[in-house]
């Protein structure tokens, strides 16, 4: 009798990156996979509360804490000012110790699955021979010169329509490359210990055997310079805060039931360590724009001992899946996760991006007409008024959120990406 097969999920980050990676795991495991996600130990209960077996692999938060002698805040602080900081510190100084966690379960598995910067599955995958694939969250890391990500510092040519355009576009990741080989350096040190040449690019570890973009069509689809065997399956959706049933707060409920449809403010599950100043700015536009307001701000927000009156309520997380779709306006940070409910929920949204990806994101949000972007740093009253009396005046926007959600909404990626990855498995599983 054939055994089940055995596949690998790793992912490091924070909630958007955790959560499509359960949302595939289930996926699989409802195919008869025995499926092992190993990510950072912070997430181990959710991870088993979901019904999922788990590998601790890697730093927690503590140890970060710990390591850089500094609080969360500063932590993303740091990592949203600059992307060097984060291969440096965040991820090179732990793929050794994750590398001899990983490598005894790689050993065993038929398919190790990771996302784009999970450098420890890639390098234990080619260390036992095992087939690897990729999984990309969100267009950014891609780095297509044809649809090339919005980066905080780099003046990329967004939509290039002649060939000049996209060699000024490659011309640009070159310059990016090396501005950054200080900090890649100590990671291709470590494949060299290991007697692996790998090129490091700014968009992480590929995969020739298959790479699947998790994230719909809508925001981008494949481009001639992607890698080979490269899919768009659309986006997966997984947030419950506990790994088990999605429900409303009892007292979120309550607030929803009794009134207008309101603005919902959301930094996700990292930039809300910083995010006070953020929350209290929402605070002041919502009551000028005379809107009710619902503030995701964390389980740790001074906030939630404030009391700005019974229109505007504080909680530190709520199911976006449930809270989104009852909203007026969604305003969040533009991690992918909190993307992808947006567009589901077919509100108007206002990107605030902090850092990464979430610049790109809110520009295709953008290119969608489904609403609008300001940087996190440009956040403040005037602004935030300025922008959400625009998207509660103009019909246009809701229309296309509404377009997006319908087409949103039928799709499954966690399904069609754990198809595609059973398809990919060697004959003899």
């Amino acid at each position: 009798m054939p055994t089940a097969p055995q596949i690998v999920l790793t992912t490091f980050g924070s909630l958007g990156d955790l959560h499509p990676f359960m949302a595939l795991g289930l996926a699989l495991k409802r195919r008869g996979v025995s499926v092992v996600l190993a990510s950072h130990p912070d997430y181990e209960g959710k991870v088993e509360a979901a019904g999922l077996k788990f590998l601790a692999c890697g730093p927690s938060m503590e140890t970060y804490r710990q390591n850089l002698g500094i609080d969360a805040a500063q932590i993303i602080r740091h990592f949203s000012q600059d992307h060097g900081f984060m291969l440096k510190h965040l991820v090179a100084p732990y793929i050794e110790q994750g590398l001899s966690e990983l490598r005894p379960i790689v050993r065993q598995a038929d398919l190790v699955v990771s996302s784009s910067y999970a450098y420890t599955a890639h390098l234990a995958a080619r260390l036992e021979g095992r087939p690897f694939s990729t999984v990309a969250l969100q267009p950014a890391v891609m780095l297509s010169a044809y649809d090339p990500p919005k980066l905080k510092d780099a003046p990329l040519v967004l939509s290039p329509r002649t060939e000049l355009g996209r060699q000024y576009n490659r011309a640009i990741f070159w310059i990016g490359e090396k501005k950054l080989s200080g900090c890649l350096a100590p990671i291709r040190a470590i494949y060299a210990k290991y007697g692996i040449h790998m090129e490091i690019s700014l968009g992480g570890v590929q995969s020739d055997q298959m790479t699947l973009g998790l994230y719909s069509p809508l925001i981008g689809d494949v481009a001639p310079d992607f890698p080979p065997h490269t899919e768009i399956v659309g986006f997966p959706f997984f947030d419950s805060e506990d790994g088990r049933r999605s429900e409303l707060p009892p007292q979120l409920e309550a607030f929803l039931s009794a009134g207008q449809a309101p603005l919902v403010f959301s930094l996700g599950s990292t930039a809300v360590y910083d995010g006070e100043d953020f929350y209290r700015t929402a605070v002041k536009a919502a009551k000028a724009l005379r809107q009710r307001a619902v503030l995701l701000v964390g389980g740790q927000s001074p906030l939630l001992n404030d009391d700005f009156g019974p229109d505007i309520l504080c909680v530190p997380y709520a199911p976006h899946s449930l809270l989104m779709p009852r909203a007026r306006v969604n305003i969040h940070h533009g991690g992918i996760g909190s993307t992808a409910q947006a567009l589901r929920a077919g509100r108007p949204q206002l990107v605030t991006p902090v850092f990464g990806d979430q610049f790109d994101n809110g520009r295709r949000i953008e290119r969608l007409g489904a609403g609008l972007s300001i940087t996190f740093d440009r956040w403040h009253k005037h602004s935030a008024i300025r922008l959400l009396d625009r998207l509660l005046s103009d019909p246009a926007f809701a229309h296309k959120a509404e377009a997006a959600s319908a087409i949103v909404a039928q799709e499954d990626g966690a399904e069609r990406a754990a198809e595609r990855l059973m398809q990919s498995l060697p004959m003899t599983v």
